[in-house]
């Protein structure tokens, strides 16, 4: 009989433990879109850190702002076909603007 428990509270303890590691897995997405902003507040000329963020966005499923992100990573590096290659993933969800 103990050890039925004991592999209950074995059991619930791992469910427990994976609960965390899923919300841990997504913190650190938030927690590099948090630093790569304020990096970007004191270096606004940087396009890649601009398109890195807006690839970080998209991991975050904060696609609005991976377009934003895109946007002024284009307005530095006009001619990037990574960013290119972003908005043409961003409009086949119904993200992209041609106002950009």
């Amino acid at each position: 009989m103990f050890p039925l428990v004991g592999f209950l509270i074995t059991f619930e303890d791992n469910v427990k433990d994976r609960k965390d590691t899923q919300s841990d897995e997504f913190q650190p997405i938030e927690k590099r879109i948090k630093e790569l902003t304020i990096y970007l507040k004191n270096n606004p000329k940087d396009g890649i850190a601009f398109k890195r963020l807006g690839g970080l966005y998209v991991q975050a499923g904060r696609l609005s702002e991976a377009v934003s992100a895109y946007v002024a990573a284009e307005k530095i590096l006009p001619k990037d076909s990574e960013i290119r290659r972003a908005f043409i993933e961003l409009q086949s969800m119904g993200h992209a603007t041609s106002n950009r």
